[in-house]
């Protein structure tokens, strides 16, 4: 299900069919395709409304930390993954080629190797559609933190404090 920027319907498609791919093979809860500044592209599976959006934004924030930590390091290519393990739900995150985040929820008792795997292959499909989805949207902007925070406080502001 396509969210929030405007792909064109020949590339959701082929996102979308990547994702229920990953889902079907991993046994996921939900997966959200998200550009590296949080702005979600694609949803499969179920979650809570608003919180695709507020899960993205926050991962983007997660991804630029890695990528900075992972330059303090002295890696030379900050493109990961990385996950958290909880008592009932695990996330998978991949930054995917500097464009795309690939957010992947799943249940504790779900094996890592089995999302590992499967998440591995949809990024490798999912890497050339990064260069159509840039073409359109242009690259994506340099990291600033100023800027993240100034994004993540409207965007959480937006999901908690309706009226």
């Amino acid at each position: 299900m396509n969210q929030g920027l405007h792909v064109p319907e020949e590339l959701l498609n082929q996102i979308e069919y990547i994702l229920t791919h990953l889902a079907e093979k991993a046994h996921t809860d939900s997966i959200v395709l998200a550009d590296i500044s949080g702005q979600v592209i694609s949803i499969n599976g179920i979650m809570d409304e608003g919180t695709p959006d507020v899960v993205a934004a926050l991962a983007a924030g997660d991804v630029a930390a890695m990528a900075e930590l992972s330059k303090r390091i002295g890696e030379s290519d900050p493109h990961g993954s990385f996950f958290h393990e909880g008592e009932s739900k695990s996330i998978y995150l991949h930054n995917i080629a500097g464009s795309f985040i690939l957010i992947v929820i799943y249940r504790a008792e779900t094996p890592i190797g089995l999302v590992r795997l499967f998440a591995k292959r949809a990024v490798e499909q999912l890497i050339p559609i990064t260069e159509e989805f840039e073409k359109i949207v242009g690259p994506p902007s340099s990291y600033t933190p100023d800027g993240f925070s100034k994004g993540i406080t409207q965007e959480l502001n937006d999901t908690f404090l309706e009226d």
